[in-house]
Formats: structure tokens, sequence, C-alpha cells
């Protein structure tokens, strides 16, 4: 009789351990659940957040953890810019054209992906992605002066000035000098006209980061690596959180 209490203790005690298997079966799967991937647009705000801040290493870290999982469409030109400001300009290539295979009329909207294009060193497609975007944009030098680079690239700095595309009218400081600076090939007049706007002046600083970028790009067509170095981290020096200074870091890297 005795051997009955016995064999109720270890009914009971294989009970207890079989409950306590599926408790920790149930915590692992609620592990694994809280474990999932951020959603898609949690990611785009976390790196847009990180890139404002000024942390590239961070954005660019949650720039790939989006582009790794698959992206929506509604989301794909956004996921595109993000890796391209935060370094990545490879995969940004990659999602604008997934972006453009659903949407192709706003494929001249896309200024973002010939610069993708140039840094990914494809610029025969940098270069005609500008002269698209000319279509829907005819009055800026900065469109002018990233057609050119990729031409200069691809053929000769010759045949880039002579494929110059026209972009009268903007008024931005000094964009009317770095135009003239890729039709006569003389960069003075970008640093006189950046060293005549006052420090006081509302315009001082923008000045100051368009015409080293530009001067920095303009040196770099001209295949003068050194100076076009130079000229970029004086960009970046006087650059911004938005894209175009995020641009200017990418390009510094770019030229190391």
């Amino acid at each position: 009789m005795k051997s009955i209490p016995r064999l109720m203790c270890v009914l009971l005690a294989i009970a207890w351990l079989g409950a306590q298997d599926i408790a920790a079966q149930s915590a692992d799967s609620d592990a694994t659940t809280d474990a999932s991937p951020p959603a898609p647009i949690e990611l785009l705000k976390s790196a847009t957040a990180e890139l404002r801040r000024g942390h590239r290493t961070e954005a660019l870290q949650l720039a790939r953890q989006l582009a790794d999982q698959p992206v929506p469409r509604n989301l794909r030109s956004a996921t595109a810019d993000l890796l391209l400001r935060a370094g990545d300009p490879d995969r940004a290539v990659k999602l604008f054209d997934q972006f453009l295979d659903d949407s192709p009329n706003d494929k001249p909207y896309l200024w973002q992906r010939g610069i993708s294009l140039y840094f990914a060193g494809k610029y025969a497609e940098g270069a005609e992605q500008f002269e698209v975007h000319r279509k829907v944009n005819p009055n800026d030098v900065e469109n002018a002066a990233w057609h050119y680079l990729c031409v200069a690239k691809k053929e000769s700095p010759e045949k880039a000035q002579q494929l110059l595309l026209p972009a009268p009218g903007d008024l931005r400081e000094p964009m009317d000098e770095v135009l003239e600076m890729l039709r006569t090939g003389d960069p003075d007049g970008v640093s006189r006209r950046m060293d005549a706007i006052a420090a006081s002046d509302a315009a001082h600083r923008s000045a100051r980061f368009y015409g080293h970028l530009y001067l920095g790009l303009f040196a770099d067509a001209q295949g003068r690596k050194a100076e076009a170095r130079k000229q970029m981290e004086s960009a970046v020096r006087f650059a911004d959180r938005g894209y175009m200074g995020d641009v200017a870091r990418v390009y510094a890297d770019h030229l190391q």
C-alpha cells in the first residue's frame, strides 16, 4: 500500500515539471514576439531622428535594417533618401529603382537618385537622371553641376563643359558664379562672391556651404582630388543637418 502515495508523488512531480516546461515555452514565445523587427515606419522615423541629431552611424544602421526588410512601396523613396544621406548610396540606388518600377512617372523628380548614381559610379545613368530632372526643374544650378560632374567622369571635363545644362535664374548665393565656373572653367568668381558676403549677412553660412561644395565638386570633376577634399571638408564645416548637408558629408567620405 505504501507504493500508492509514492506513485502519486511521482505523477504530481511529472505534472509540475510539465507545467513549468509549458510556462517556459510560453515565455520564450513571448520573448520572440517582443524581439520581432520594428515596423518599417518606426525604423524610418528613428533613422531620420538620428540624422537630425548628427548620429550618422546609428542612422545608417537603422536605414540598413529597414532596407533588409521588404520595404513597403510607399516607403521606398524615403528609405532610399535615408540610405543616401547616411552613407550607403549603392543600396539607395536599388531602392530608388524599385520605387520607379511601380512609379515610373516620378522619375523626373528624383534628383536624389542622380546623386546616388554618381557615388555608385554609374555616371551615364546619373547624367541621364539630371537631364530628365531639368524638365521639371529648369532653373537649378545644382542639377547642372551634378550633370557636369557625371559627364566629366564618364567622358571628360571638356565634354561636360560642352554639354552644360542651362540653369538661368537660380537666385541662391553663389549659384550664378557656380554656373559661370562650370561654363568657363574659372573657379575664382565663386571664391570672390563668397568673400564678398559679410559674416553678419543672413546668406553668409549658406553661401559658404554651397560655394565650397561646388568648388569641391568642380575640382573632383577636374581630377584634382586633394583640392576637392579640401573644399568638401570646408563645406562640411558650414553644413546644416538637412539633405544637402548630409550629401556633403557623404561626398567628403567618398573623397577619402
